[in-house]
């Protein structure tokens, strides 16, 4: 199974590969998109938080066009930042899900298709390997089911598909004992600061999802 940066994990997960279809409101994905990011700087050594207050520890941008991206928003905007206040302004900025996009395009999970009609064309993107969707959630289950350790990045990953209610459609096949497992390694080997980034991302994704019924 290919291992691809957290957020495009999450973006995968939450499209079904044949038609993909997204398995989320995009508002609510963009939630789970934003703060993934924000993981990978934290991995980057870029950024780092304590409860709510998020510090920019180094403005140099990353190897990565994505991460570089949201670090220029986060260095142009004086700080300490809130963590809760950034996970919930990435989304309105419009710019997560293309950067992930683009992302997965320039790695080719992703490609631009074409149907040209009689008088008219419809562009948009599809997934490269049908299978591909699939993956992420797929090698976080088998290692629940074998009882194996995850490691940091793919921890996140299931904080972040349980923060936005994505583990109904890709983890509903886990049962009591692989949920326990998963439990158990989030309490011994997750960062206290990745807790701290999964929980604001639920808040926000339930205010969300709340705000999307109200509309």
């Amino acid at each position: 199974m290919t291992k691809r940066p957290p957020a495009d994990d999450l973006y995968m997960a939450a499209h079904d590969g044949i038609g993909g279809r997204a398995l989320l409101a995009p508002e609510v994905l963009a939630v789970g998109l934003g703060a993934a990011l924000l993981g990978e700087l934290l991995f980057w050594r870029r950024v780092q938080w304590s409860g709510d207050r998020l510090h920019v520890v180094d403005q140099q941008p990353t190897a990565d066009p994505a991460t570089s991206r949201i670090l220029e928003r986060l260095v142009a905007m004086p700080g300490p930042h809130g963590l809760h206040q950034w996970i919930a302004y990435l989304p309105t900025t419009g710019l997560v899900t293309d950067l992930i996009e683009q992302r997965l395009t320039a790695d080719g999970a992703l490609r631009r298709e074409t149907r040209r009609r009689l008088l008219s064309s419809t562009s948009s993107l599809v997934f490269t390997d049908p299978r591909g969707p699939g993956e992420p959630a797929g090698r976080i289950r088998t290692a629940l089911s074998y009882n194996e350790p995850l490691d940091v990045a793919d921890l996140m990953l299931a904080g972040l598909i349980l923060a936005t209610g994505l583990d109904q459609f890709v983890l509903d096949t886990c049962n009591p004992r692989d949920r326990a497992r998963l439990s158990d390694q989030f309490r011994r080997t997750l960062p206290e600061q990745l807790h701290h980034l999964i929980a604001h991302t639920r808040d926000v994704a339930v205010q969300t999802t709340g705000s999307l019924q109200r509309s």
